[in-house]
């Protein structure tokens, strides 16, 4: 590996808690409250769901906390798989993470970016040239270097808790309480599949957070930090997701949520009248694009993690200068814009939310194998009242995995069928490295 092709220990405290926040925050909160109140159609449900969606993170949380400040490796979750279960597992855990988990998520900010940007315009201009043009902008940033990239993420975070503050208190001000006074009814889908396609999007709108720990091989004291950048951060999330959601149906029925493209634009403009519609679609705007920034920089060191482990090409290993892998930005931010274009918004977070449940849940157990091999490693954190918070945790992701089986068969087998292509994929990656390593 050439001398150069190491990454900076640079990041601090407020770089990671700023990474959590900035990069959970995004597309979902501002387009899944009207999907979820068309799913639903009940407040009390409504809150339930995120109120769920946050105590399922926040157990998540506590066990990638162990995870991250014991191995605090580039990669994350790819790391600690492959020292769980072998080379073979990882290599799945690390492709799928790339080609199908953070993919997947890039590309729906994109798509989100798109549209929003053609509301601002009245409608002209096409929003798959906007997504090249931004894809394009934020690969310009990140070749820059990781302190391009950092200054941007914590100003942005900075921005968009600010924004958010603001839409939460004009909700709850200027509110008439409309969904506390008006009756309403469960959705016509039917309870159990309007609750699986609920904590869907739900999981989306809240995942994220274990994205940080891709960069974790860059804080300056990651015993330290990573504890507490996942859990103050999943805290704070889930605080302001509930109440914006309070706010958005203090001022909206559930009807009058259901299939808003932007239920916040909505809420601003029947409080504060038709300017702020204008306005929120810019929030919106700054809001995406603080979340799709680190889409550039964390996914890549997954990528970066793998070739340095003789699981990807070892192109992927080159750094530059400035401590960003340049050859995996590249294939990252090609994966992103072609996902981007081709693919709808709804059918994608249902693709991400099933692939990304089976695969945490993989890095998930790997816990209990590593608490057994590897008993006096050194834990910085140590999750409270194992082994039944990690054991919970993973009976969640198992029951969702379960449920979206049950609801909706036909997206369980493509999802189960890009899984067993990546599979087969990582097992022939797999022996074709270890036949280099012996005939070298």
């Amino acid at each position: 590996m050439p001398a150069s092709a190491k990454l900076h220990r640079i990041l601090g405290p407020f770089d990671g808690l700023a990474i959590v926040v900035g990069v959970v925050i995004g597309a979902g909160i501002l387009r899944t409250p009207g999907l979820i109140a068309g799913y639903l159609g009940d407040p009390a449900l409504i809150l339930g769901v995120w109120v769920f969606g946050g105590i399922s993170t926040a157990l998540t949380a506590l066990v990638l906390a162990e995870l991250g400040a014991m191995i605090p490796a580039a990669g994350g979750k790819y790391a600690y798989v492959r020292k769980a279960y072998g080379d073979t597992a990882g290599c799945f855990a690390g492709w799928a993470e790339l080609l199908l988990n953070r993919s997947f998520t890039g590309a729906l900010k994109a798509v989100l970016i798109g549209q929003y940007a053609v509301i601002l315009t009245g409608g002209r201009g096409s929003p798959r040239t906007i997504t090249a043009v931004v894809t394009i902008g934020f690969l310009v940033l990140h070749l820059r270097g990781i302190r391009a990239g950092r200054a941007f993420q914590n100003a942005s975070t900075i921005l968009k808790v600010s924004l958010l503050g603001a839409i939460i208190g004009t909700g709850l001000l200027f509110g008439d309480g409309a969904s506390w006074k008006a009756s309403t009814t469960v959705a016509p889908s039917g309870l159990l599949l309007g609750v699986a396609l609920a904590l869907q999007s739900v999981f989306f709108t809240y995942y994220g957070a274990e994205a940080s720990l891709q960069v974790s091989e860059e804080l300056k004291e990651p015993g330290r930090s990573v504890p507490r950048m996942l859990l103050f951060g999943v805290g704070a999330v889930a605080l302001l997701y509930l109440l914006i959601n309070v706010s958005f149906l203090n001022v909206l029925t559930p009807t009058a949520m259901a299939g808003s493209q932007l239920v916040a634009r909505d809420v601003l403009t029947k409080a504060l009248g038709d300017w702020s519609g204008i306005a929120v679609a810019v929030v919106a705007l700054g809001i995406l694009l603080s979340s799709f920034n680190y889409n550039f920089f964390g996914t890549p060191r997954v990528l970066y993690g793998l070739a340095r482990d003789g699981l990807a090409p070892r192109a992927f290993t080159i750094v530059n200068a400035a401590g960003t892998p340049t050859t995996a930005l590249y294939l990252t931010s090609a994966l992103i814009f072609v996902l981007a274009v081709s693919g709808t918004f709804e059918l994608l977070i249902r693709f991400m939310s099933l692939l990304t449940l089976v695969v945490d849940a993989l890095a998930l157990t790997t816990i209990f194998v590593l608490r057994r091999r590897i008993p006096d490693a050194p834990r910085p954190f140590r999750v409270p009242l194992y082994p039944f918070v990690p054991a919970a945790a993973v009976a969640l992701y198992a029951s969702l995995v379960v449920l979206i089986a049950v609801t909706q068969w036909r997206l369980a087998l493509g999802s189960a069928a890009l899984l067993a292509g990546v599979a087969v994929g990582a097992w022939l990656g797999v022996r074709r490295a270890r036949r280099r390593v012996t005939a070298a």
